[in-house]
C-alpha cells in the first residue's frame, strides 16, 4: 500500500502545465542537459525523474515532452529555412573541397607510405645504435665493476700469500685496508659482503697463526733453556775466576763482583735479532714472540696476549722450578740441570723484560722470580734431606753461590736465595759438626791414652800441621820450636800427648776451614756466621771433646787420667791456635781478638782430672792402709827388717811405680800438686789411724811403731825430688813429737807451740789424748808416772778446751 505522504495532488490543467514547464526548465533540456554555469545538471535529472516518478505523472510528462520537442523542431526547422542558400553554397565547397581533400589524402598516403618505409629504416638503425650504445655502457660498467672486484680479489689473494709465507703484519694492513677502502665500491656484489664478514675471520686465524708460532716457540726455547743457563752460568763463573785471578784475592770482597757486567752485554749473549750465529742451542730467536706482540697490539688484544703469556711462562716456571732430584747417592747431574733450567727461563723473561715496553712488566717477572724462588728453597731444602756428605754440600754450595752471582747479574733479587744459603750454612755447619763430633768421639774412644810415638820426620810433621809442637825436651818454657831444632830431632820420638791429640786437633781445623770454605763469598751478607761458626766449635770442643775426655776419666785406670790430663793441658794451649785461626779466616770487616771459652774448660776439666787421679790414688792408698795390721793393746807390735809396718813397703812401691812410670810425664807443677795431695792423703790416713773411734786407746808403744812408719814414708818423699811433699807429714811428725815428749803441756806454750808445733790441730790432739791416758778405772793400776803423765794429759786437754771456747776457730 502506497505511503499517504506520496499520494498524488490533484492540479489543475492550467497548474500542471506551468508546473511541467518548471521542471523542464531545471531539466535544461532546452539547453542540451548543459545548465547556465556550462556544467552538465544530472543530478537535477535524477531528482526531476525522482519527483515524477513520486507524483505519477509519467504520462503528462510524456505528454508535455513530446510537444516539448515539436516546438523544438519547428523552431530548428526555421531556422534552416533562413539559411538554406548558404548552406546549399557552402555544401559546394565542401564538395570541391571534399574532392581536393581525397586528392591530397592519396598524396599524403603515398607520401605517408613512402616516410613509414624510410623512417622504418631509421628507426631500426637507431634502436641498434641505442642498443650497441647502451651495451657499450654496459660493458664500461662491467669492465669497470670487474676491474675492482679483481682488484679486490687480487688484495685478497695477496693476504692469503701473506699469510702462507707468515708475514701476518702485511696480511693484518691488507685486510684493514681492504675493508676500509676497496670494499666500499663492491659492497652491492654478494661475494663483497661474504668477504666483509669473512675479515674478522681471517683476522682470528691470523691471530691463531702467530699464537700457534708463539706456542711453538715457547716449546722451542723450553728445550733450549737448559743450554742457555749452562752457558750463562759457565760465563759468570770464567768471570769471576778471571776476577779472582787478576786480583790475587779470594774474598769476594776483593774481587770483582760479577753483578758489575753489563746487562745488556750479557743479554747480547742470548739473544738473536736475526743474524747469523755458531750456537744455535745457546742463542734464541725472539722474532715470532716479538711478532705475536705486534700482531696483537694491531688487532687491539695486547692485554689478552699479555695475560696468555703471563699464564703461561707461569705454568713453565711451575713445572721447572717445581722439578725434584735427590743427592742421595751423590749424584748431582739433576741440580745441575734443575739450576740450567731455572737460570735459562729468567734470563729470558729478563730479555724479553728489556727488549719490549708495556709488555713484561718489571712487577710481574720480579713476582715470579719471587714465587720461583720460594719454591727453589723448598725444593731443594727438601731434597737435602737425606745428603749427609760435607762435601758435597759444599760442592752444592758452589753451583748455588754461582747460580745467585748469575741471577744477580741480570738484575733478580737473590735476599731469599741469600736466606737459603743461611740455611744451607746452618745445615752444613750442624752437618760438619756432627761428622766432627763423631770423629772426635771415635777418636777419643779409640785413643791408647799413651805417649805419641813419633818414628819418622814424615810422622812428625804431621803432628806439627795439627798442633805447633814446642821445644819442652828440656825446658817446659813454651817456645816454638825452631827450624835447626827439628832438624835435629832424634827418631824415635816420644812426645808428652797420645796420638789422638793430634788427631782431634786436625779434625778440628778442618772444621774451622771446611767451614769457611764454604762461607765463602758470604761475609759481607752474613756477618753473623763468625758467631756461628765460633757456637758450633765451642760445643765441639766443650760438649763433644771435653765431655766425651770426663767421661773416659771415670776409669779406675790411673795412666789414662794422667793421659787424659796431659791431653787437657795441651788441648787448653791448642785453643789459642784454633782462635789464631779463627781471626785469620773471619770475615774482613771484622776486628778484635776471639776468646773461646773453651780453654777455661779445659783448664777447669784438667783440675777435675787432677781431682780424679787423687781419687784413684788415695783410693789405692786406702787400700795399702786397709792391710795395716797394729796391735792397738800391744806395746810392741809386729815390725819389718827396717823397723817400719811391713804393708808400707807394699805401698810405698806402688807409690814409685806410679811416680817413675805414670806421673813421670805430667809437667813438673803438675806433679808437684799430684805428689802433694798423695802424701797428705796419706798423711790424713795414717792420723785417721790414730782418730779412729773404735780404738780406744794407744800404747805407747804404737806411737813409736807409728814414728818408725812417718820416719819411712819421710824419707821415701823426700827421695821423690820435691821439697814441698815432706811437708804433708808435718801435723803427724810434731804430734808424734808431741806425744812421745815428757812435757805434754808445751803445747799450750804459745812460744814452744809457734816454734815446734805449729801444725797441730787441737781437736785432733784432744783425741789422741785422751786415748793415751790409758786405763782410768778405780781398779786400774798405775805407777806415779803414769799417774802424772795423765794429769799432765788432763791439764792440756783442759787447757784445750779453755782455748777453744774463748777461740771457736781454733
Amino acid at each position: 500500500m502506497a505511503d499517504a505522504s506520496k499520494q498524488p495532488i490533484e492540479l489543475t490543467p492550467k497548474e500542471e502545465a506551468a508546473h511541467f514547464q518548471q521542471l523542464l526548465r531545471e531539466l535544461a533540456i532546452s539547453d542540451g542537459g548543459v545548465g547556465s554555469d556550462g556544467t552538465e545538471n544530472f543530478d537535477q535529472i535524477s531528482y526531476v525523474i525522482k519527483q515524477i516518478l513520486q507524483t505519477g505523472k509519467e504520462d503528462v510528462f510524456a505528454d508535455q515532452l513530446t510537444g516539448f520537442i515539436h516546438r523544438k523542431e519547428a523552431e530548428i526547422e526555421k531556422m534552416c529555412v533562413f539559411h538554406y542558400q548558404e548552406f546549399v553554397q557552402s555544401v559546394d565547397q565542401l564538395l570541391k573541397v571534399r574532392q581536393g581533400t581525397v586528392t591530397l589524402k592519396d598524396k599524403i598516403k603515398d607520401l605517408n607510405e613512402q616516410m613509414q618505409s624510410s623512417g622504418s629504416k631509421t628507426i631500426a638503425k637507431k634502436k641498434e645504435i641505442i642498443e650497441s650504445r647502451q651495451t657499450l655502457l654496459n660493458i664500461e660498467l662491467a669492465v669497470e665493476s670487474l676491474q675492482s672486484c679483481l682488484f679486490v680479489l687480487d688484495i685478497a689473494n695477496k693476504v692469503n700469500a701473506s699469510i702462507e709465507s707468515r708475514k701476518y703484519y702485511s696480511a693484518l694492513k691488507m685486510l684493514e685496508e681492504l675493508q676500509a677502502t676497496h670494499l666500499r665500491p663492491v659492497t652491492q656484489y654478494s661475494f663483497a659482503k661474504h668477504m666483509q664478514e669473512y675479515i674478522p675471520i681471517m683476522q682470528e686465524n691470523i691471530r691463531e697463526a702467530v699464537l700457534e708460532e708463539m706456542q711453538e716457540w715457547l716449546v722451542n726455547i723450553r728445550e733450549n733453556t737448559r743450554g742457555i743457563g749452562k752457558m750463562a752460568l759457565e760465563h759468570i763463573a770464567a768471570k769471576q775466576d778471571k776476577a779472582k785471578d787478576k786480583a790475587g784475592k779470594l774474598a769476594r770482597g776483593m774481587s770483582v763482583s760479577a753483578s758489575s757486567l753489563n746487562l745488556g752485554q750479557s743479554l747480547e749473549l742470548l739473544a738473536d735479532h736475526g743474524d747469523d750465529h755458531e750456537n744455535d742451542e745457546t742463542r734464541i730467536d725472539f722474532r715470532p714472540l716479538y711478532q705475536c706482540l705486534h700482531i696483537h697490539e694491531v688487532l687491539d688484544k695486547r692485554n689478552d696476549f699479555r695475560s696468555l703469556y703471563e699464564e703461561k711462562r707461569r705454568m713453565q716456571a711451575r713445572l721447572l722450578v717445581g722439578q725434584r732430584f735427590s743427592f742421595e747417592t751423590g749424584d748431582l747431574s739433576g741440580f745441575d740441570r734443575y739450576l740450567h733450567d731455572v737460570v735459562g727461563f729468567f734470563i729470558i723473561e729478563a730479555i724479553v723484560m728489556n727488549s719490549t715496553q708495556n709488555f713484561r712488566s718489571r712487577s710481574g717477572v720480579e713476582s715470579l722470580w719471587s714465587n720461583a724462588t720460594d719454591k727453589m728453597n723448598e725444593v731443594i731444602t727438601d731434597s737435602l734431606q737425606d745428603c749427609r756428605d760435607p762435601d758435597l754440600f759444599l760442592a752444592i754450595k758452589l753451583r748455588v753461590v754461582n747460580f745467585i752471582d748469575t741471577m744477580e747479574s741480570y738484575g733478580f733479587a737473590v735476599t731469599s736465595l741469600m736466606d737459603l744459603m743461611l740455611s744451607l750454612l746452618d745445615r752444613y755447619g750442624e752437618l760438619m759438626k756432627s761428622k766432627c763430633s763423631e770423629s772426635l768421639v771415635e777418636t777419643v774412644e779409640e785413643d791408647e791414652y799413651a805417649p805419641m810415638i813419633v818414628n819418622d820426620q814424615q810422622e812428625y810433621d804431621k803432628v806439627t800441621v795439627a798442633f805447633k809442637l814446642k821445644d819442652d825436651s828440656k825446658t817446659r818454657n813454651l817456645k816454638y820450636v825452631s827450624k835447626e831444632w827439628a832438624s835435629s830431632i832424634r827418631f824415635p820420638k816420644t812426645l808428652p800427648f797420645s796420638k789422638g791429640f793430634p788427631q782431634c786437633c786436625d779434625r778440628i781445623k778442618q772444621f774451622i776451614t771446611g767451614f769457611y770454605r764454604f762461607a765463602e763469598g758470604f761475609e759481607q751478607q752474613y756477618n753473623e756466621m763468625d758467631d756461628l761458626l765460633k757456637k758450633s766449635l765451642e760445643n765441639l770442643l766443650v760438649q763433644t771433646l771435653n765431655g766425651t775426655l770426663m767421661r773416659k776419666i771415670m776409669v779406675n785406670n790411673m795412666s789414662q787420667v794422667v793421659q787424659i790430663m796431659i791431653n787437657l793441658e795441651y788441648f787448653e794451649m791448642a785453643c789459642a791456635e784454633f782462635e789464631q785461626l779463627l781471626m785469620e779466616n773471619r770475615t774482613a770487616h771484622k776486628a778484635g781478638i776471639i776468646r773461646l771459652s773453651a780453654t777455661q774448660v779445659f783448664k777447669e776439666s784438667r783440675i777435675l782430672a787432677e781431682k780424679r787421679l787423687f781419687e784413684l790414688l788415695n783410693m789405692k792408698m786406702d787400700e795399702f792402709l786397709e792391710l795395716a795390721d797394729y796391735d792397738w793393746n800391744n806395746p810392741l807390735p809386729a815390725k819389718s827388717q827396717d823397723g817400719h809396718s811391713a804393708y808400707l813397703d807394699d805401698l810405698v812401691t806402688f807409690m814409685n811405680a806410679i811416680i817413675t812410670s805414670t806421673l813421670i810425664n805430667l809437667p813438673s807443677n803438675m806433679r808437684s800438686q799430684i805428689y802433694l795431695g798423695a802424701f797428705k792423703h796419706l798423711a790424713s790416713a795414717i792420723y785417721g789411724l790414730l782418730l779412729d773411734p773404735d780404738i780406744k786407746r794407744l800404747s805407747p808403744g804404737i806411737i813409736d811403731i807409728f814414728d818408725n812408719d812417718v820416719a819411712f814414708l819421710e824419707k821415701f818423699a823426700a827421695g821423690v825430688g820435691e821439697a814441698s811433699v815432706t811437708d804433708a807429714f808435718a801435723e803427724l811428725r810434731q804430734t808424734i813429737l808431741l806425744l812421745k815428749s815428757s812435757n805434754y803441756e808445751d803445747i799450750l806454750n804459745p812460744a814452744i807451740r809457734d816454734k815446734r808445733y805449729s801444725r797441730i790441730k787441737f781437736n785432733n790432739l784432744a783425741v789422741v789424748l785422751e786415748k793415751m791416758k790409758g786405763d782410768t778405772s778405780v781398779f786400774a793400776k798405775s805407777t806415779p808416772a803414769e799417774k802424772a803423765k795423765r794429769k799432765s794429759i788432763d791439764t792440756v786437754l783442759k787447757g784445750i778446751k779453755t782455748q777453744q771456747s774463748s777461740s771457736p776457730t781454733k
